[in-house]
This record gives C-alpha cells, sequence and structure tokens, in this order.
C-alpha cells in the first residue's frame, strides 16, 4: 500500500472514531486535556505501528482497547485507581452543591469520577460509547456474561453513589 493510501485510510478511520475516543478517554480521565493526548496517542500508535494492530480485531475495538489502557495508566500514575471521592466530607459536602447543578451532564460526571476505573469504564463504553456487549468484551478481553455481570455491578454502585451525592 503506498503512503498517500495508507494516510487516506487513517483519515477516515480518525474521523470515523476520534469523537467516540476522545468523549471516552474525557469521562474516564475527567479531564479534557488529558483526555485529547490520550487521543492523539491511541491514533499516532495505530499510524506509525501496524504491527501492533494485527487486524484480527476490528478496528473499532482495538482503538477503545488501546484509549482504555491508556487511561487505566495515567489514572493508575496519578494514585486515582482507588475510588475518588471516599473522603465522608467530600460526600456530605456535595448535598450542597448539588442545588448548585443544572447540567445532567455535571451530575454524572461527578458519579463517574467516584466509581473504580474499571466500573467507570464499562459503563462509559456501554452506556455512552454504544458498545455491543461483543465489542466491550472484546476490548476488555473478557466473556460477554462477564461484561453483563460487571455492567450489572457498576450500574448498582452508581447507583449508590448517586444516592449519596444527590439524595433520592
Amino acid at each position: 500500500m503506498s503512503d498517500p493510501e495508507k494516510i487516506g485510510e487513517f483519515e477516515a478511520v480518525y474521523n470515523k472514531h476520534k469523537a467516540g475516543i476522545y468523549n471516552f478517554c474525557r469521562r474516564m480521565l475527567s479531564a479534557g486535556d488529558e483526555g485529547k493526548d490520550v487521543v492523539r496517542e491511541v491514533f499516532l500508535k495505530f499510524f506509525q505501528s501496524p504491527a501492533s494492530f494485527d487486524g484480527e480485531m476490528p478496528v473499532k475495538v482495538w482503538l477503545y482497547r488501546s484509549a482504555r489502557n491508556r487511561c487505566l495508566n495515567i489514572i493508575r500514575d496519578n494514585g486515582k485507581l482507588a475510588r475518588e471521592g471516599e473522603n465522608g466530607d467530600e460526600i456530605a459536602g456535595a448535598n450542597s452543591a448539588a442545588d448548585n447543578l443544572h447540567d445532567e451532564t455535571q451530575i454524572i460526571g461527578r458519579v463517574l469520577k467516584r466509581l473504580p476505573a474499571d466500573y467507570r469504564g464499562i459503563l462509559i463504553l456501554r452506556e455512552w460509547d454504544d458498545l455491543s456487549y461483543e465489542e466491550i468484551a472484546r476490548t476488555l478481553d473478557t466473556t460477554i456474561s462477564a461484561v453483563k455481570s460487571k455492567l450489572f455491578k457498576a450500574r448498582k454502585q452508581a447507583g449508590e453513589v448517586y444516592r449519596k451525592l444527590f439524595g433520592d
């Protein structure tokens, strides 16, 4: 394949998936700038290292897996892998702040931020990025039944966090 063909294919993949990958990273990291950096890294790796993309999995799955792994590394490196917001004072103070939150996106962001990274990731993949159970299973290198089980637990914990933060 010639360089112009390779660049054209890369542009098509980039244009099709950049928004989804960015939104996933932004939600995982709760920071736009870090999310942009991850998107650049993921697509650069995809473009520069075709050997790392073996073609056995769909491009979309490969991109999400790569983005998820990079986000988890950043979370771990920043010491955020443990649940954020476990401090009772922060949670107690959130109820008064809830009155100022009129934007559903901010509320969801606050709940996601307090979930373990693996629960946050699987919820984002399913609920916002609309990946199928099979795509999520391939992204996480697990089974569909494990995905369904983890999603159930993640949704349950998200509900608990929401109730702690904002009441019933």
